[in-house]
């Protein structure tokens, strides 16, 4: 063969191969997912900062060469704007950063979720940031099928206690049941440094039991720091087979809140009720702080067995002696 045609044959593989790791280097990974990825850009991101989000999402496989295919064009860091964009699978260099010069950002919404709330609060949270009607996104709650290992309990029905309280951040257009799979996720996430499994060991109890026992303590506690002491009052009367008497549990079976309950409240024909029932109620009744979790996993070591909210409502008087507790009781006005 002419040494020229070969020359000039192996020069085409090689071009061909520069070309194919280019293009391999610029095409988004998130076409092997098959799926959109979503890139948060923030003030002060750099081209830098943003082709290595760009590469984390998968949206690119080299964050060098997206960043030289940027100079090369002309782009600068004063010329992306802030915001949250989604990329389609293969979008290329050149779209990526039109979108990004452009500003054409994923409107978005929010929703905050405070510790406690129970699953018709959270849906009225959610309906005011989302739109999504609440019966629609209660309808969604009130479903286990999400694929989370700890929602297979046989004794869960819905998934109240597991849609977790934070700020999430959600894409216009979002579905109910995206956004309690995303809550239900982020439970999973914040709940991975507890020892779920020694608490279980430990205490006797399930996942699902300890999550209702933190929604106690949520509810009950006055403060962060007596959590732990809420716990060991709750497990002591457990253990002692007497009635828990937590009037949360009777507000929970109303389905109303009440500023004081009557004592035709107490008698109310409930499994939540905890001044008929002995043990803990079928489930959680709010969706628990982290803290909380922690309290009823690692609870305080006490022979407490009352507790009472004191006069300044910043603290509860704690005894395991019935007299005391009333004292405190009458001291209190309550």
């Amino acid at each position: 063969m002419d040494p020229t045609v070969l020359g000039l044959i192996l020069l085409a593989g090689v071009a061909a191969a520069v070309y194919f790791i280019y293009t391999s280097a610029v095409a988004g990974g998130a076409d092997e997912a098959g799926r959109p990825a979503s890139v948060e850009v923030v003030k002060g991101d750099t081209l830098s900062t943003v082709a290595a989000k760009l590469e984390r999402a998968g949206v690119i496989k080299s964050a060098l060469v997206f960043k030289v295919e940027a100079r090369v064009e002309g782009n600068s860091d004063t010329g992306i704007k802030t915001g949250k964009y989604t990329f389609d699978p293969g979008t290329d260099t050149n779209a990526i950063l039109t979108k990004l010069t452009a500003g054409r950002a994923v409107p978005s919404v929010s929703v905050t979720l405070p510790e406690g709330l129970t699953l018709p609060e959270t849906a009225r949270a959610v309906a005011e940031g989302t739109g999504i009607p609440a019966g629609e996104f209660e309808s969604a709650a009130r479903r286990t099928d999400y694929g989370y290992a700890f929602l297979e309990d046989e004794a869960i029905e819905t998934t109240e206690g597991y849609l977790f309280p934070r700020r999430y951040d959600f894409e216009e257009g979002v579905t109910a049941p995206q956004v309690v799979d995303r809550m239900l996720g982020q439970y999973l996430i914040e709940t991975e440094g507890l020892d779920i499994a020694g608490a279980k060991g430990r205490l006797n109890l399930t996942e699902h039991e300890l999550v209702t026992v933190a929604s106690l303590i949520e509810k009950e506690s006055a403060n962060a720091g007596e959590r732990p002491v809420i716990a060991s009052v709750i497990y002591n009367r457990i253990r002692r087979d007497m009635p828990l008497q937590i009037d949360a549990t009777i507000q929970y079976a109303l389905k109303r809140p009440k500023e004081s309950l009557s004592y035709a409240d107490l008698k109310v024909n409930s499994p939540y009720n905890t001044y008929e029932n002995t043990g803990l109620p079928p489930g959680p009744i709010c969706s628990p702080s982290l803290q909380s979790l922690q309290a009823a996993m690692d609870p305080a070591r006490t022979d407490n067995l009352y507790y009472v909210l004191k006069a300044d409502g910043e603290e509860h008087f704690f005894t395991n002696d019935y007299d005391a507790f009333l004292r405190a009781k009458e001291a209190a006005g309550r």
